[in-house]
């Protein structure tokens, strides 16, 4: 009795599942105007609204040897903050260079982003210089019994938080690793950083065992407001910094043209679910008085990405490491 083949469509199978991995088809899909918790996600397009390229990344359209590639999560892909006003956008005009590839992707982990860089390079060939800010070790990628790829985290939940931080952190220093050997093997210009606190210990081994890591003192808990309130006048998020060594008036005028996004990026705020609609038009007097009143504090902090001041040092750190 000649035994069945468990999947009977198997080559078919792999086709969906692994192969599609490969390829820019159905990569990412386009986010929309956010709170930073997905379950209470909403569209206020009164704030800001996104554009994408095919490839549905917040970037200029993808071509052959880019002079600048930026990878990371949501702070590289800009959530919340307008596009002119994150850091790829301050890291072009430091560099005056006119193509710049934004792989950054929400919520993801370095090793996808390390994958994604891969495709990328296949694609299109590899770039002059690459830039990164990425987020903690403890994020990874993890493939489901249906081939599809979630984003967990084991500091908390994502799409799956089934790794230990072993295992998590593992696959990230791997994936590192393949970073910085594929760009000495291309001659490509490499540095990369971390928007997340890392202690001092971490910080000294990373150093150890990669060439173009670059410490980065503008953390989360660096960059943090206490008691934060909104001020009536502009709009934006004031309060005293955790950090007592930030000169007087810092980048005040990027503050100025910041449009309350300075400290805190547009995803601070809780929005009723009646105004949850998409499209929904809101007038400058109801808008301004839900600003007021939505603005997402726990434990005395904000919860949002940070705005522009936290993106100009993120890029201007980098910038400097050259």
């Amino acid at each position: 009795m000649v035994k069945k083949h468990p999947y009977p469509d198997w080559e078919g199978r792999l086709d969906e599942t692994i192969f599609r991995h490969v390829s820019f088809e159905q990569f990412v899909s386009p986010y929309k105007c956010h709170t930073h918790s997905l379950a209470s996600e909403y569209v206020m397009p009164d704030l800001m609204e996104y554009s994408y390229n095919k490839q549905n990344f917040r970037s200029m359209e993808f071509g052959e040897n880019a002079e600048l590639v930026v990878l990371g999560c949501s702070h590289t892909f800009g959530a919340g903050v307008p596009q002119n006003l994150i850091w790829p956008s301050f890291a072009k005009d430091l560099l005056n260079i006119k193509h710049v590839a934004n792989l950054g992707i929400n919520g993801c982990s370095i090793a996808r982003q390390v994958r994604t860089l891969s495709t990328y390079i296949r694609y299109y060939g590899a770039p002059k210089m690459i830039l990164c800010t990425f987020p903690e070790l403890t994020r990874y990628e993890h493939v489901d019994e249906n081939g599809r790829i979630l984003d967990g985290s084991t500091s908390r939940g994502m799409q799956d938080n089934s790794y230990t931080a072993e295992q998590a952190a593992t696959q990230s220093i791997i994936a590192l690793s393949a970073l910085e050997a594929m760009c000495q093997a291309s001659n490509i210009v490499l540095r990369w950083q971390m928007w997340a606190d890392i202690s001092e210990f971490h910080k000294k081994k990373l150093s150890e065992h990669f060439s173009y890591f670059v410490p980065n003192k503008y953390t989360i808990n660096y960059l943090q407001l206490k008691n934060p309130i909104i001020d009536e006048k502009t709009g934006e998020v004031e309060g005293v910094y955790s950090h007592d060594d930030w000169p007087v008036g810092c980048c005040s005028e990027l503050k100025s043209i910041s449009k309350g996004c300075f400290n805190y990026a547009y995803d601070r705020y809780s929005v009723p679910k009646k105004y949850q609609d998409h499209g929904l038009f809101i007038k400058k007097t109801k808008l301004e008085k839900l600003k007021k009143q939505t603005l997402r504090i726990e434990d005395d902090r904000v919860v949002a990405h940070f705005g522009s001041h936290a993106h100009w040092h993120w890029a201007k750190n980098l910038v400097d490491s050259l």
